[in-house]
Order: C-alpha cells, then sequence, then structure tokens
C-alpha cells in the first residue's frame, strides 16, 4: 500500500475505511509499540494553514477527553498539509450494522446509556459532538458501546472549522429542530440526534424520512413525533421527551436522559411526555404562502379563511374543519376553513380531502361509511405507511406533488388500499395513478 504521508513514530499498513473527508488505516505505533487506527484528511479538505491548525486544536480538545465509551486519541497533527488522528483500533462494527440485523430493545437501552454517558463527559468538557448518528457509536470486541468520529465537535460556543468552510455540516436525519432552521446549539441538540437514534434502534426506520435534505429538515422542524409500534409503547415517552422540537422540552443534560433511561431499565415506566410540536411561526412553507395568495385572489362571497395559530401548539390536541354549516371545534389549536370558489377550488379540494399540517394546525374530519374490506397491517407495517404518509406531507408543503404521489401511491399498492389519506391525497394530486391504485381494491 502506498501511504498519503510518512508520519513519524508510525508505520500504515493498509486501508481499512474511508468517508466523505477523510480515510482511514490500519498502523503500527513504534514507541510504544501497538496497532492502532489513523485517519488522515484528504488533501482536498484542507485548504489553508489555518484550517489545519484549527484541526489541530480540535484534535487536542478530544485527546483530552477520558471516558471508557469515548474512542481514545494517541496522537494527532498536521505532517505534509495532512491532518492526522491516531486512535484506539475497534473491531466490533459499528451501530449501523446492529442496527440492520435488529436490535432488542434492552441492548437498544444499553447502548442510550453507555453513549449518553460519553456525551454528559464531553458537555461538561463544553465539548459538543454535533454528529451522532449509527455509524458513529462502534464496539468494543467485548461488546461496549463508544462514541467516535468527534470531526465536526465544537468546544463551547467557538465554531467548528469544518463548519466554517461549509465540508461538514452534519447528518440531516439527526439534525434538531434549531439546527435545520440555522440557530445556535447547544448540548440539548446533541440530545435530540440521541432521540433519533434511539427511535431508528427500536424500529429499524429514521425518524423522518424524505426525497431530499429540505424535506427532511422541514420534517424535523414541523412534524409531529411519529408513535412508536405497540410492542416498544413503554419508550414513547422517553422518545418524545428527546425529539421534543423546543430544547427547553428535552432533558437539560445527557445525565438527566441516562437517569430516565436506568429508571426505565430498572421497571419503572416513564413519565407521559407529550409529543409536542413548538412552533416559529413566523416561517411559512410555500404551500401555506400559494393558499394565502389564492384566498386574496377569491376574496368576497365564499372565500376561504385560513386562521393561523399563535405561538407553541400540541399536534395531538383535537382539531376540526369548520365547514360552512357548521362543525365541532376543537380544545386546542382549530384551522377553519370554509369552501371556496374560484382557482383554488381544485387545490383545496385536494388538500381538504387528507390530514393536512398547515404551519401548526392539524385537520381532522369523520370516517365517510364505506364498503371497503377492513386492512389490517402488522405493527412493522404500521410504521412503514406512518412514515411514507409523513414524509409525503413535507412534501406537499414545498410543493413537491409528485414525491408525495408516489408516496401516496405506494401506501395503496403495498400497504392498504383503503387508507383514507393516501386515496384523498392521490386523487387530488395524479387521477390517473388513483384510479389505477383503487382498481384491485375489493
Amino acid at each position: 500500500m502506498e501511504a498519503p504521508i510518512q508520519i513519524p513514530n508510525f508505520e500504515l499498513f493498509k486501508e481499512i475505511g474511508r468517508g466523505g473527508m477523510s480515510r482511514v488505516y490500519l498502523a503500527r505505533q513504534l514507541q510504544p509499540k501497538r496497532e492502532v487506527a489513523i485517519k488522515i484528511v484528504s488533501p482536498g479538505s484542507a485548504p489553508d494553514e489555518a484550517f489545519l491548525s484549527s484541526l489541530k486544536i480540535e484534535g487536542d480538545t478530544i485527546a483530552g477527553l477520558n471516558h471508557d465509551n469515548i474512542v481514545t486519541v494517541f496522537a494527532c497533527g498536521v505532517v505534509d498539509k495532512h491532518y492526522y488522528l491516531a486512535m484506539e483500533i475497534l473491531p466490533g462494527g459499528d451501530l449501523t450494522e446492529r442496527i440492520k440485523k435488529g436490535l432488542r430493545a434492552e441492548d437498544a437501552v444499553e447502548v442510550m446509556i453507555q453513549i449518553g454517558g460519553a456525551l454528559g463527559h464531553a458537555h461538561k468538557k463544553q465539548v459538543l459532538h454535533r454528529d451522532i448518528k449509527p455509524e458513529n457509536v462502534m464496539f468494543h470486541e467485548s461488546g461496549k458501546a463508544v462514541l467516535v468520529d468527534f470531526g465536526i465537535a465544537k468546544e463551547g460556543d467557538t465554531e467548528s472549522s469544518f463548519t466554517q468552510v461549509g465540508a461538514v455540516v452534519g447528518t440531516p436525519h439527526y439534525m434538531s429542530p434549531e439546527r435545520c432552521m440555522g440557530k445556535s446549539t447547544d448540548a440539548r441538540s446533541d440530545l435530540y440526534a440521541m432521540g433519533v437514534m434511539f427511535y431508528e434502534m427500536l424500529t429499524g426506520h429514521k425518524v423522518f424520512e424524505g426525497r431530499d435534505t429540505f424535506a427532511v429538515s422541514y420534517a424535523h422542524v414541523y412534524e409531529p413525533v411519529p408513535p412508536l409500534p405497540p410492542e416498544h409503547a413503554r419508550f414513547q415517552g422517553i422518545v418524545n421527551k428527546l425529539l421534543a422540537k423546543d430544547p427547553k422540552d428535552r432533558y437539560q443534560t445527557a445525565d438527566e436522559m441516562v437517569a430516565a433511561l436506568k429508571k426505565h431499565r430498572a421497571g419503572a415506566p416513564s413519565s407521559a411526555e407529550p409529543a409536542t410540536r413548538r412552533v416559529d411561526t413566523t416561517i411559512s412553507s410555500p404551500l401555506q404562502e400559494k393558499l394565502k395568495r389564492l384566498a386574496a385572489d377569491d376574496a368576497g362571497p365564499g372565500a376561504t379563511t385560513v386562521n393561523q395559530p399563535t405561538g407553541p401548539v400540541n399536534l395531538h390536541a383535537p382539531t376540526a374543519v369548520s365547514a360552512p354549516l357548521g362543525a365541532a371545534s376543537g380544545t386546542a389549536s382549530t384551522t377553519a376553513v370554509e369552501a371556496p370558489k374560484g382557482k383554488s377550488v381544485m387545490l383545496y379540494g385536494a388538500i381538504l380531502a387528507l390530514v393536512v399540517v398547515i404551519g401548526g394546525g392539524v385537520v381532522f374530519w369523520p370516517k365517510p361509511k364505506s364498503d371497503l374490506p377492513e386492512v389490517i397491517l402488522n405493527a412493522q407495517q404500521q410504521v412503514e405507511v406512518q412514515d411514507k404518509l409523513g414524509a409525503a406531507r413535507a412534501m406537499l408543503r414545498n410543493e413537491n406533488t409528485e414525491g408525495a404521489a408516489d408516496l401516496y401511491y405506494k401506501v395503496l399498492k403495498e400497504f392498504d388500499c383503503t387508507n383514507e389519506e393516501a386515496r384523498g391525497g392521490l386523487k387530488g394530486s395524479d387521477p390517473t395513478r388513483y384510479e389505477e391504485a383503487i382498481s384491485a381494491c375489493k
């Protein structure tokens, strides 16, 4: 193997992994003698001396962490404009592999406790990780979980050099709402990512899916916490609190989270934390803006009125549609929608055919009587359906009707041809495929 650089006191043998910014090599440290893994940042990611120098400072910061569940760093530095980090070898694979194979709930809880302890130690040293995800949790041969790759970590309120050059901004699926919106973050943002990872360990699915980064980020900001399958419902309170939209509603420290998990492990049920959705109502989706414009164009008798809620909204609080002849109103935020006239009829027809989330309000209406067959889904299928419906709602807000139609079609063809939300959504966005999807529904 031709090593990219010669590092004093180390011999590099072979490449054992790579990422977008770096490669990892198996190596031997000469004094003291031991095998190590060395991560080398690629030259294209190191544009100047200041950048390399800041990486060295970050490496020193991580090397100063001393915890059983944080990777041990032996050395770091800059050679020939390459940044390197020598660390312990972890032969037990990563958490992604274990999630694919399937994890027992008690094993997921144990990983959360161990990695939570690691985060607690780092946070007390004023170090944030900022890229919590299954790929960055690895294992010793003994099975002990270890947190690795603090590559975009930052100390205190200082900005990471990786963030400054835009090379790494984290993984969208694990980003907190405040980070998605470009706001300042603290330790509670790491805890949100822990909640996403916990959900994935329990279900095998990411909490929010989407066709692109925008759809996923939007879901983190606006979408409610999906329900866990029945067999894991006892963890819903912990998941809800970790994934609260407002950092003030989450566990405030990693130690608080670990204490709750240990209490739960000991047999005590977790408190029923509500799946709150706190949003900044100054943020308006493209679909909202279009609805407002259409409503203004149709002003007059029968024009559409959308009452936007202000302040925090609890998505699990009941809401209702106010029809022209009157309807029951919810006990929390209520979105009132009257039948529109003019060119917006088709758009509203599509939207009113399904459960719609518009900037903070959720719309429900009674299920019509139908002679359609009853479809029974298992827990795994229910989770997949909810994932697809949630992603479709996010796409609608971004006016990605084609992507939403694809997801509605999959729900009807592969899971439940009677699903009202999918039927209404597909009928409004792609009538041709709607007819095809329901033709086989007997």
